[in-house]
């Protein structure tokens, strides 16, 4: 597939448009000439908002994480959130009032991890030039996000800079935590009768833990691969979630979780005998689930002295 960005992820670089000043960028709904000097910039997707702000784009609205507060707290935190119009999202796509987004009257719409971005395509790029994904819903990593609009907005060397710094703080824990290298983990979401564990080690939600030296359990490898990012496990296979270091996340559904913990099998797990068992809570799961430029710091700072006191029990 081409895209049209250069650095982290394969593709052809972006092209100058015949009007000076303009980039073309390819991704997996087209093209995009993407006009010069932009200065207004709706980000869809969980993750395009953190893009925009962690290279201190022009950004003026973007979608609501789907938190209380529309924001999550490490996009709180960054520097110009509070002159953003955040826009609320409904429905399982997290879809976004395509008119609020034409009453913001943006010049640019970067959009590629919004979830109902192929049927939404030709409406948004009728508002606006509009930057789709480069490999599919979700699937595009945040260095190719961080490139990608980059590359748009002709700054390049902007988007080497922000992804050498989270790089390095990734390279930095792996070095303060050296038990966490070669160390098997499974995550396991948690909910009634069954535990969906990750099983696919592509998956954007193994990318931090991978970064950092862990690797997935080997016996969640050998399972068949599920239809989604895990594999469902039965409450009579929960055997299968032994491992170094079991990471689990309940979503909030304490009776789930109590019941896991219950199960007998549950409870002679090895890694549980050792209280070697991680929990991570809405935060730490949305981070990981959708890691940006912004999240993946503000993640392994909670996380990293948690996995590494359980590794080495």
């Amino acid at each position: 597939m081409v895209i049209g960005a250069v650095g982290c992820g394969s593709g052809a670089p972006a092209e100058t448009g015949q009007d000076a000043g303009t980039v073309e960028i390819t991704h997996a709904l087209g093209t995009t000439t993407v006009p010069a000097d932009v200065q207004r910039i709706v980000a869809l997707g969980p993750t395009g908002f953190d893009v925009a702000l962690a290279l201190d784009a022009p950004v003026v609205g973007a979608s609501s994480s789907g938190s209380e507060s529309g924001l999550s707290p490490w996009t709180s935190e960054a520097e110009g959130v509070s002159d953003v119009e955040v826009l609320p999202v409904q429905g399982e796509a997290t879809e976004v009032d395509l008119e609020q987004v034409a009453a913001l009257n943006p010049d640019l719409i970067f959009a590629p991890g919004y979830f109902a971005l192929e049927n939404a395509y030709p409406q948004l790029s009728a508002i606006a030039p509009t930057i789709g994904y480069q490999e599919g819903p979700a699937q595009d990593t945040w260095q190719q996000m961080t490139t990608q609009l980059a590359t748009a907005l002709g700054r390049p060397d902007d988007a080497q800079r922000v992804v050498d710094e989270v790089e390095s703080t990734l390279t930095d824990t792996r070095t303060e935590h050296p038990e966490l290298d070669g160390a098997g983990y499974t995550f396991g979401f948690v909910q009634p009768g069954v535990v969906t564990a990750l099983r696919d080690p592509d998956d954007a939600m193994n990318s931090v833990p991978a970064a950092i030296g862990m690797t997935l359990s080997p016996q969640i490898l050998a399972l068949p691969q599920g239809e989604s990012f895990g594999v469902d496990i039965s409450p009579e296979e929960v055997s299968s979630l032994d491992a170094d270091v079991l990471v689990l996340f309940d979503g909030g559904d304490a009776a789930a979780r109590s019941a896991l913990e219950q199960n007998a099998l549950f409870a002679q797990l090895p890694v549980v005998q050792r209280d070697a068992v991680v929990t991570y809570d809405y935060d730490e799961f949305i981070g990981l689930r959708n890691p940006s430029p912004l999240s993946v710091p503000w993640v392994l700072d909670r996380i990293a002295p948690r996995l590494s006191e359980a590794a080495q029990r």
